[in-house]
């Protein structure tokens, strides 16, 4: 127990210090710019003074687009420590895949990828909250359409499962290390050259909210699936 009990503290300060590093980089980019701004104005002041006023029009300008950036990093962050509890009602699983999937048709064309379901016929409905779960299953659809540059899969099953659902998302991606399926729910943590990382942290979020369970099953070259029980 006490192994254990440090294994977990150990990993959630892994956890800690991957959200710092990412937060730290997130912010970086926006505020170098903004110094070499400032520090033009205070320049171009002192040197040229007949032309500060257009050099100034320049800087706002660039000032007011970096503080965005920064404006909406904060705003990410701020929502992902806000989830909401869920609204439960009854839900039919394989009809909030089919509408969470109308919003990627064009996506999923323009990127070669094709769909492939196999949705359980006689699956119960389950109780949840719809917004949330169809959040949950988009930014899955959207992982797997992002590890598919060239091309590929994408596989949603569903099925009854111990008492409750199974639902799983597959892609035909290049796949990931056991080191980086260990990560891979850690808040700003991204395998990606770009996003935030919240996009999974948010998923098992939603799905540990509804009271059920994620997990990632990968292997380097042979694709990605996650899988989802709910009771």
């Amino acid at each position: 127990l006490e192994q254990r009990d440090r294994l977990v503290q150990a990993e959630r300060v892994a956890a800690w210090r991957e959200l710092a590093r990412r937060l730290a980089h997130e912010l970086k980019n926006p505020l170098f710019p903004l110094q070499i701004t400032v520090e033009n104005l205070q320049r171009a002041r002192a040197a040229h003074p007949e032309q500060f006023d257009e050099v100034f029009r320049e800087s706002t300008a660039t000032l007011l687009a970096e503080l965005g950036k920064l404006r909406g990093i904060v705003g990410r962050f701020s929502d992902f420590a806000k989830m909401p509890q869920p609204q439960l009602e009854t839900v039919d699983l394989n009809n909030l895949v089919r509408d969470s999937l109308k919003l990627f048709e064009a996506q999923m064309q323009a990127a070669g990828v094709t769909l492939r379901l196999d949705l359980a016929a006689d699956l119960r409905a389950i109780q949840a909250d719809p917004a949330q779960l169809g959040r949950a299953l988009q930014n899955l659809v959207l992982n797997a359409i992002d590890a598919m540059p060239s091309g590929g899969a994408l596989a949603i099953r569903t099925a009854a499962h111990e008492g409750g659902v199974r639902m799983e998302v597959s892609d035909t991606g290049q796949g990931l290390t056991e080191e980086e399926c260990e990560r891979l729910f850690t808040p700003y943590y991204t395998t990606k050259t770009h996003g935030t990382g919240l996009g999974l942290a948010i998923v098992q979020s939603v799905i540990s909210d509804h009271g059920g369970k994620i997990a990632v099953r990968s292997e380097p070259g042979k694709g990605t699936t996650f899988v989802i029980d709910l009771a």
